[in-house]
């Protein structure tokens, strides 16, 4: 209840600040920075301050510098641009700035600059927002250069310490320094910055093809009449130059100035950029308010103006304690993954080609060889992984595996009519004290045992070790693993002219006497006894784990054979357990195929995406999760119900009752689309 009501609150508290959507609340700190493609002199630069070289000359200015505030703001009273250019051994930075009354009063290297009127550069060489430099100077050419770590909003220290080793500088005034009664023209830095200095310790150094984060400002501190002013190339959106998010792109060419004009290539998805630093803000602002972050997707009310230009396939993850956060997105057409965290440190990082199993249940049927080598090549080129057959024809087996598919011994468990002459004490009884053996519930062929019974789980777990130890059987499948329906599917209702809204007596079992005489012995009742039964917790779960003691001994001795041991499930460990006594979260299989027929449960495509979150969530990473779809329910539907599954964390989908091979063919393209490796 607690959590409950802080959720509650931290809705309300937040919702109002997410009324506008993201883009629109942060607008200010969105705006598309400006860019600068950068090229190699056609000679030798003279570091003297002038700017005269013909290189410079060819060289592009920058647009006029702006209020650091940017859009509404008044226009600077001086225009500012500035050039670059690179080689291998530096990157080249000129600046022209308008000034009428040129003034320089420090005179210390590492004293704050900006008390004078000063000019500014900040470096982020591998753009993630930390480890950052900056160099300003004066008119005199006083330098003050210094590294920081983080920026100043998320607790970041300056080490003034650092000197920019190799740094070159000059100044040129065209006009007089520091003599107010004359009136001056300008003032040019021209400065040659050593990109080992700056890249020695990161992974984006100074060479064709690379990008850079960099500003420049320019503070006009020295006002008769303050404040000072801030004119900046790319504007952040307030006066903070300490927002490398918003800093310019600098993209360098292996090409000399003048002979090309070349576009900028963006190192990153803008799209994706773009949304990542509006949940940033967006976090900020809720810790700002409630010491806390917003820990779900849904908690950022995100709209169509946000996510409109993702990528199709794109996919947003938030990871947040109380003080600590990461959002992800990842692209799967890019196979790369951006992640922000609450200390502004972006990053991209390659994702490795996300591998997937895929699998088709089939029965065995006489064909000719070459018509099943035909299909088995169909299969494995559309990206089908292995077969689960009901039945074993080992020359089928054969050929499966041939064709480089996994062959798989699909085989009914509870569910067995062999015994009913040889055991019939064996079979399961329903409240109603009717037996499996000879009143079988819904159809003729539910011939259930009882989990309980002795002897029941040894034969099940020999039979299944003598399918394991067949040629060519690379694992076991169990299907049925569970009591009759005790609640069927509610499309299949109408077939029994039937209505579940409760447990009916006549599909609940185990009431054996084995079973009666355990549960008396354990709790002191009898289950017959029971005034509402099927509210019964112990009486329940005595059930389930009846069954997850059969499953424990068929799995114990198929994994001491050292091969594979699987199940069909019902979709949903929730549903499971309350449908047909079946608790396989709890159990130790290598992989759990959930039955997802979502038409079977009036139900869409998106149901798969619940039902397969919540398989994931359920075995925690000990086991894999197949989503189990029937083709019927998904053939109009196709790719949305594949995305549901996929998306939600499935290691892949198995097929019943299809698909043909058109459809295959679809697969395939899917599969290739979302970049997936089948194993």
């Amino acid at each position: 209840m607690k959590k409950l009501i802080y959720a509650l609150l931290l809705l309300l508290v937040t919702f109002p600040a997410m009324a506008q959507s993201l883009f629109e609340q942060y607008e200010r700190f969105l705006t598309e920075p400006r860019t600068y493609v950068c090229y190699r002199p056609d000679g030798k630069l003279k570091i003297d301050g002038k700017l005269s070289e013909s290189s410079w000359n060819k060289a592009a200015s920058t647009a006029p510098f702006v209020d650091i505030s940017g859009e509404g703001f008044p226009t600077p009273k001086y225009e500012t641009t500035a050039k670059m250019l690179w080689d291998d051994e530096y990157l080249y930075v000129g600046a022209v700035l308008q000034e009428e009354d040129i003034k320089a009063r420090l005179t210390q290297r590492d004293t704050i600059i900006y008390y004078d009127n000063d000019f500014e550069v900040f470096i982020d060489p591998d753009s993630d927002g930390h480890n950052y430099f900056e160099i300003e100077t004066n008119a005199r050419g006083v330098i003050f250069d210094l590294m920081l770590d983080k920026p100043y909003r998320s607790g970041g220290n300056f080490m003034v310490q650092w000197d920019c080793p190799g740094l070159k500088t000059a100044i040129h005034c065209e006009g007089t320094l520091n003599k107010s009664k004359d009136k001056d023209k300008y003032w040019s830095v021209e400065m040659a910055i050593p990109h080992q200095a700056l890249t020695m310790n990161f992974n984006n150094p100074l060479k064709a093809g690379n990008t850079w984060r960099i500003n420049f400002s320019r503070v006009q501190w020295l006002k008769e009449k303050g404040p000072e002013e801030n004119w900046v190339w790319t504007p952040t959106g307030r006066i903070d130059m300490h927002m490398p998010d918003r800093w310019g792109y600098l993209y360098f060419v292996d090409k000399k100035v003048g002979t090309s004009q070349d576009e900028l290539v963006y190192p990153y998805n803008q799209a994706i950029y773009k949304l990542l630093w509006a949940m940033f803000y967006a976090q900020q602002d809720v810790y700002g308010k409630q010491h806390n972050y917003l820990r779900d997707v849904k908690q950022f009310f995100l709209t169509d103006k946000e996510l409109k230009d993702l990528p199709a396939d794109a996919q947003i993850e938030v990871e947040a304690t109380q003080n600590t956060y990461r959002i992800a997105i990842t692209n799967p057409a890019e196979g790369i993954r951006y992640v922000i965290n609450n200390e502004g440190r972006f990053r991209s990082e390659k994702i490795l080609a996300r591998e997937v199993k895929n699998w088709l249940w089939m029965r065995p049927n006489k064909r000719p060889d070459a018509e099943w080598q035909k299909w088995f090549a169909l299969l494995k080129e559309c990206g089908i992984s292995g077969v689960m057959f009901e039945g074993y024809d080992e020359n089928i087996y054969r050929l499966c595996k041939e064709a480089g598919l996994e062959a798989h011994h699909w085989k009914w468990t509870m569910n067995r009519r062999e015994l009913l002459d040889k055991h019939p004490d064996w079979y399961a009884v329903n409240r109603k004290g009717e037996s499996c053996h000879d009143k079988p519930a819904y159809v003729d062929y539910y011939r259930f045992l009882c989990p309980n019974h002795q002897g029941v789980a040894e034969y099940l777990a020999e039979d299944y070790v003598k399918e394991a130890h067949k040629p060519y059987v690379d694992g076991v499948h169990l299907d049925y693993v569970r009591m009759p329906d005790v609640v069927l599917p509610v499309s299949l209702w109408k077939n029994y002219g039937i209505e579940q809204k409760e447990e009916l007596p006549e599909y609940d079992y185990c009431y054996c006497d084995v079973c009666r005489e355990l549960f008396k012995a354990k709790t002191g009742q009898d289950p017959l006894e029971l005034k509402y039964p099927m509210e019964n917790q112990s009486w329940i779960n005595f059930r389930l784990d009846a069954i997850t003691r059969v499953v424990d001994a068929i799995t114990k001795a198929v994994k001491a054979d050292h091969k594979t041991i699987s199940a069909a499930v019902f979709p949903g460990p929730s549903m499971a357990r309350k449908m047909v006594r079946q608790d396989w979260g709890e159990w130790t299989l290598d992989a759990y195929y959930p039955m997802i027929y979502n038409k079977f449960y009036y139900e869409g495509p998106e149901w798969i995406g619940r039902s397969v979150k919540e398989s994931v969530e359920t075995v925690n990473g000990r086991a894999k999760i197949y989503a189990g779809l029937m083709f019927g329910d998904i053939k109009d539907n196709f790719e949305e119900a594949l995305d549901e599954a996929y998306n939600n964390g499935a290691s892949g989908v198995s097929f019943f009752d299809g698909p043909d091979e058109e459809y295959l063919h679809k697969f395939k393209a899917y599969l290739d689309k979302r970049g997936f490796v089948v194993k």
